[in-house]
């Protein structure tokens, strides 16, 4: 992930790319819990739903259109593969988090709704000022400050599209995310990656 191992990936012979719902949770995590605002006693949710093209490349009954239509479902919960890509990533413990994907009928899109309790209260703007800056330098990541992202705005883009609100009392908050798991979650996070190497700009031919 670019945004995260920038230097590393300058001069590395082999990247291996994160997986879609686990950028998209990520992204959205890493700031808070690197500034050391998380009550990771309190835990977190992460609540992940996809197009049916995020749910794995094999061909299935599930993501069989007669299946997926006018349905909404969860699937790989308490055991999803890219669980252990938060938690490495993050830097959580498996019961500080509780990470449930669900499938969409649609064909392409992730929308992470993430739940967090914070350690002391925050206001929004202090909860903006991480994110910016950890996010500097980073092009292809997009902080909304007055509304929440939606899938129609990231899809068909290499953006990750990162929200927040907070509560009245400025001890929990709602963070929202969204990417196109084809793009961002895939193969424009490639594309990025080979830019970093290359010394190219990272944004080079995604935007």
């Amino acid at each position: 992930m670019p945004e995260l191992f920038r230097k590393q990936i300058a001069t590395a012979r082999l990247i291996a790319n994160p997986g879609c719902y686990a950028t998209s949770v990520i992204l959205p995590l890493k700031p808070l819990a690197s500034a050391g605002l998380l009550d990771l006693e309190r835990g977190i949710v992460a609540d992940s739903k996809s197009g049916v093209s995020g749910a794995g490349k094999a061909a299935t009954a599930k993501t069989h259109y007669m299946y997926a239509a006018d349905n909404l479902s969860a699937y790989g919960v308490f055991g999803h593969r890219h669980t252990g890509e938060l938690l490495e990533q993050i830097g959580l413990e498996r019961e500080q988090i509780v990470f449930t994907p669900h499938l969409l009928p649609i064909p392409r899109g992730i929308l992470s709704t993430i739940y967090v309790h914070f350690k002391t209260p925050q206001t929004k703007a202090n909860v903006m000022h991480v994110y910016r800056e950890f996010f500097a330098g980073s092009p292809m990541v997009r902080l909304y400050d007055n509304a929440l992202p939606q899938i129609q705005y990231s899809v068909r883009t290499g953006y990750c599209d990162i929200g927040v609100q907070l509560d009245a009392g400025g001890k929990r908050a709602v963070i929202v995310s969204c990417l196109d798991n084809l793009l961002k979650g895939a193969a424009s996070q490639a594309v990025q990656n080979l830019n970093v190497v290359e010394g190219w700009s990272e944004a080079e031919g995604l935007e």
